[in-house]
């Protein structure tokens, strides 16, 4: 039996015979803890809203102990951006998936606005996003570092995925940060807005409003 070489606030790991394959298994049964972590915590966020969620909630929703959140995650609020990087991702590739046969900018951009269109629909996300923002407000001393993670996650993942498609628009990292920000005030402003007026704000009248504010924002006008 041989044993690893111990560095400062690591624990010594034993290496046994089949210990590569030992390691394999352990591995993806941290990334089932960890999918699993996940699910449940999209649940009771959904369920309790972010800032009434308890940690002892979403382990339990996925079957763990608070040990086990503790070693996936740091916080709740690291859950939270987790979460917020796979839906960005995941959103990023759907766009990907409408517009990649599309011939030109003018049509790609129209379908990129219908898939904005559709996403105000989903009011609890939006609503979900609205209440984390408001948490980071009522907690100055994690405002910055959480708007930073936040903006990170979105700019990053869609520079990834769709700047291929669009190779003559060279944004600079200020401005595809401000866009961001500006396509989520109207994705959020939307949602808020129509649950609260549905009669005056409705999905005709934001079928025809937001598609000329994306405009503005794309610089298509």
């Amino acid at each position: 039996m041989s044993r690893q070489k111990e560095t400062p606030g690591q624990k010594i790991a034993t290496v046994a015979p089949g210990g590569k394959e030992q390691g394999l298994s352990q591995g993806l049964k941290s990334e089932r803890t960890r999918a699993e972590l996940l699910r449940a915590a999209e649940m009771i966020f959904a369920r309790d809203g972010f800032e009434a969620s308890r940690i002892e909630d979403i382990a339990s929703e996925a079957g763990r102990s608070r040990g086990a959140f503790y070693a996936n995650f740091a916080s709740k609020t690291e859950v939270f951006l987790a979460l917020r990087t796979l839906a960005t991702r995941r959103h990023a590739q759907e766009v990907r998936e409408r517009i990649e046969g599309l011939q030109g900018d003018a049509a790609r951009y129209a379908a990129i606005i219908r898939y904005i269109v559709e996403q105000i629909s989903d009011t609890q996300t939006q609503l979900l996003q609205i209440e984390f923002k408001l948490f980071a407000l009522r907690h100055p001393e994690m405002l910055s570092e959480l708007a930073e993670k936040h903006l990170e996650a979105s700019t990053s993942v869609n520079r990834q995925e769709l700047s291929d498609l669009f190779p003559e628009k060279n944004e600079r990292l200020a401005e595809t940060r401000c866009n961001t920000l500006a396509i989520e005030a109207l994705l959020e402003g939307f949602a808020l807005n129509a649950r609260f007026s549905p009669s005056v704000l409705d999905e005709s009248r934001i079928q025809e409003v937001v598609p000329q504010l994306m405009a503005q924002i794309f610089g298509r006008t």
